[in-house]
């Protein structure tokens, strides 16, 4: 498991990645650190695991894929 460098509110821990999904764990441990560095609840997510999957912006828009694109 790889802890990630974070900025302001965001600890986790990645628990699975093969390149397009991503595990990552939010531990009770975590998520007191960052309340109690002054982060507001709404801007932590909660202890647990999310299952997230990458690149999904330009899947849903694949016209604005560079390669696609035609200049002016």
């Amino acid at each position: 498991m790889d802890k990630q460098p974070t900025e302001v509110g965001f600890a986790f821990t990645v628990v699975e990645d093969d390149g397009q999904n991503v595990t990552i764990e939010v531990s009770e441990e975590d998520y007191r650190r960052e309340r109690a560095a002054g982060v507001s609840e709404e801007s932590l997510l909660k202890p647990g695991r999310y299952k997230m999957r990458r690149g999904g912006f330009l899947a849903r828009h694949p016209e604005l894929k560079i390669e696609e694109r035609k200049s002016a």
